[in-house]
């Protein structure tokens, strides 16, 4: 029970990594390496071009609108700009913190589409497994991070297709089980909102119901997500900071987006996201296999 982790400096030791060898003999070096990956990152931080900072601004007004669109999207494109940024480790908790503003402003502008059914039994089956997904993914390294990135992405442009036009009858079990399976995803990938999305809507919500109930299930569960990342150790200050202001970038892109739910195609939409997405993922694989 005593054991210590020799020659790991103390900020590094985790009761997992020193206690439980024999459960997990390469966690050590899990988390050793995920320690040197939080280092860089948040040196990244601290050294970020105003260019670049402009561009990733941008990308969060945008995103923001894709979302407030289609109730999935910002977290999926959000890595494309943000990764080169800050690095593929400290995106995803980078993106946790901004995705309360993101979620919270498409409740309050959506809060008339809110179909409260399934909010309550999704988002406690949700909230376990989002942290255990949560912490599953602090033990990745960098270029494991950028290729689980990328690897999400493509993944959900098929998974889309096949649950799009499908009409799921399930009662509460299958709608617990959904919440499973969706807190397992987010909480350490940017892919949840595709799975839970898609779910809403083949059980028969309206398109603006799915934005709207999304966003209620959703800022619950990224509090969550982001309690984890902050326990952790995955949010220094600098991240912090980055995340508020991709934050409240978003805000009046989920107003822009308000507007446009009326005046858009949705299946020109639906082409462009995801031409978007697998172009991003594949960016991502490569750098995560160190070819770009």
């Amino acid at each position: 029970m005593g054991q210590v982790c020799r020659g790991q400096p103390a900020a590094e030791r985790l009761p997992l990594a020193c206690g439980h060898r024999r459960l997990l003999p390469g966690l050590p070096g899990a988390v050793a390496r995920r320690a040197a990956d939080r280092r860089r990152a948040a040196g990244a931080l601290t050294l970020i071009e105003p260019l670049a900072a402009l561009g990733v601004g941008v990308a969060a007004y945008g995103t923001a609108i894709v979302g407030g669109l289609a109730g999935y999207g910002t977290n999926l494109l959000m890595p494309i700009a943000l990764v080169p940024v800050v690095g593929a480790a400290a995106a995803i908790p980078i993106l946790a913190v901004s995705g309360l503003f993101n979620n919270g402003s498409r409740l309050v502008i959506f809060r008339d589409r809110v179909e409260w059914r399934p909010v309550l039994p999704l988002t406690l089956a949700a909230i376990p497994s989002c942290f255990v997904g949560a912490w599953l993914f602090t033990l990745l390294s960098g270029p494991q991070v950028a290729l689980l990135l990328g690897a999400t992405l493509f993944a959900t442009v098929p998974l889309r297709r096949w649950l799009r036009g499908r009409r799921l009858n399930i009662g509460t079990l299958g709608i617990v089980l959904l919440g499973v399976v969706f807190g397992l995803v987010t909480g350490g990938t940017p892919g949840g909102g595709v799975v839970l999305t898609a779910a809403l809507a083949a059980i028969g919500l309206a398109p603006q119901s799915v934005v709207a109930t999304d966003a209620a299930i959703s800022l619950v569960v990224g509090l969550v997500k982001v309690a984890t990342f902050q326990a952790l150790g995955e949010l220094p200050a600098a991240s912090w900071v980055f995340a508020l202001v991709i934050g409240l970038i978003a805000i009046p892109g989920v107003m822009t987006a308000r507007w446009l739910s009326d005046r858009m195609s949705v299946s020109l939409h639906g082409t462009i996201l995801e031409a978007a997405i697998l172009t991003g993922g594949a960016m991502l694989v490569l750098r995560g296999l160190g070819w770009v």
